[in-house]
Order: C-alpha cells, then structure tokens, then sequence
C-alpha cells in the first residue's frame, strides 16, 4: 500500500472515469466559493465520507434543587423540550444517548412514553449532586470515542452534523457552540482567536455584546482527565478555562435558534420562534 505524508501538503494526480450522472451531480455543486471546480468537488466529498462519524450524545438533565418542575419537561408547541431534543439529535444520525439527571430519571423516562426516534437511550442515575463535570465522570468507562453534549434546558436548531465535521477538522479536546449575544452575566463568555477560544470565563460582565457559551459542546474522551474523581464538579470552572488556556477548546458559530428554557421568560417568543423552525 503506498504511503503518503500529509504533512507536506502535496497532491498525487489521479485519473478516474466516472458515470454521467455523478459528473452532472458534481457539477451541481459546483459555487466558485466553496467548491471550486470539479477535482475539488471530488475531493471535497471524499474527504467527507471518509471522515469518522459521532453516534453518541449526552444529555446533562440535572434540575436545579429548588425547583419543582423541571426544564427538560417544559411544554413547547405540546411537546416536552426533551422530546424535542431526542428528535433532534436522532435526525442527525446520532443512535445512543445518554441522560443524566439524578433523581428524576423515571419522570422523565414516564414522559417519552415511546418517543424514542429508534434510540438507545442510557439512563444514568447520579448518586448525589455530582455538577455538570462529576456527572459526565461517570461515563468515562463507556465513553471511548468523541461524544456530543447537550445542556437539557436549552431548545436549539444548531446543525449538529455541522458541529461533528468541525470539530473533527479542528482537532481539539473541546468544541464549544458559541453564540453573539448581548451580554447577560449568567452565560459563559469567550475570547477568541480565530477559531480558538483563548479565554473562558464562567459568568460575562454583562457589557454590550459578547460570544456566550451555548451549552453545546463535542468532546474528546481525554476531556475525562480534566475532571477529578469522586467528587463535584463543574466543566465551565474546572475543565474549560484549562483547556483554553492550552489551546485545546474551538469555537463553532451557528446561526438559528437558541433559548435558554431555565432563563426566559417569553414563552410566547419561545414557541413562535420554534414553529418558525419547523416551518422551514
């Protein structure tokens, strides 16, 4: 088998002969922006199917202590947010989830009824308040491959295949979906360098608008080392601005809906904007 050093960046010709309708397909997508010609085009979808696939999510459901409803049980358009998010995350091709949500895994699990979207899902019970970090601790002996993690009081539309191929393209430990947003203190912000994010900070000033964190993130399973053992934890104070400082945390931009379900109080806003969605 020949070998190849992708380091130096050169090229080996290749020719091929393909059927008439992939050429008319090719042709297609050709824009002049993002695929130039069609060597590029050939390439481009290449590079895209050969590129290793996320089938994984986790889903961090913990409800504040407070409270006696919980977020992921809100009722959006007459559907739970949690309903919303499954069908989210499997019509992006993800096939096993993992929830967890301390001791309201059997509501929540009595809420689905059948509406699993043909996943697999994992429920995982915390043995006391455990943070957004010593929860995802607990997965570190199944979770061996890049995982997808998903905050279970937000309603989003982020392109979640979108998010997996830029991650990948990125190599980094973490990918945090970010957001502008004019700043409120209660959500992460971020300082960014180009695509990395440079400096993390669990609580923005509240100052004109910033890059917040959208509770959205791809991992690594290194990300495990980051966490301490048996004990409470959080990513945003213990993992991400470690990981920021090493260079090891990418900023992915999206465009579409994003709401924080525990924050807002506009229900009517919510709803509107999540139909507006569907009807796209």
């Amino acid at each position: 088998m020949k070998k190849y050093d992708n380091a130096s960046g050169k090229k080996d010709r290749l020719t091929i002969s393909l059927p008439l309708d992939i050429l008319t397909s090719l042709d297609d997508t050709i824009d002049g922006k993002e695929i130039r010609n069609r060597s590029h085009a050939i390439e481009h979808f290449l590079r895209q199917s050969l590129k290793p696939t996320i089938t994984r999510a986790v889903i961090l459901a913990g409800a504040p202590t407070k409270t006696t409803s919980h977020p992921s049980l809100t009722q959006i358009d007459g559907r739970t947010l949690l309903d919303i998010t499954l069908e989210h995350v499997a019509e992006a091709g993800f096939t096993e989830v993992y929830i967890l949500a301390e001791s309201a895994n059997r509501i929540l699990e009595q809420s689905l009824g059948h509406h699993t979207y043909n996943l697999h899902i994992h429920w995982i019970s915390e043995p006391r308040p455990m943070g957004t970090g010593g929860s995802l601790k607990l997965l570190e002996p199944i979770l061996h491959e890049p995982f997808l993690v998903l905050h279970g009081d937000i309603l989003t539309s982020i392109p979640l295949q979108s998010f997996v191929h830029f991650h990948i393209s990125e190599n980094t430990l973490v990918t945090m979906a970010v957001k502008p947003r004019i700043s409120e203190p209660k959500y992460g912000q971020v300082v960014l360098q180009g695509n990395r994010i440079k400096t993390f900070a669990e609580h923005d000033k509240g100052q004109g608008i910033s890059i917040i964190n959208t509770g959205a993130y791809i991992m690594n399973p290194a990300v495990f080392s980051y966490l301490p053992e048996g004990k409470p934890s959080k990513i945003e104070i213990d993992v991400f601005p470690k990981l920021a400082a090493a260079n090891e945390l990418s900023a992915f931009f999206f465009q579409g809906m994003w709401f924080d379900i525990s924050n807002h109080k506009n229900m009517r806003e919510i709803i509107r904007r999540y139909k507006s969605e569907r009807r796209q």
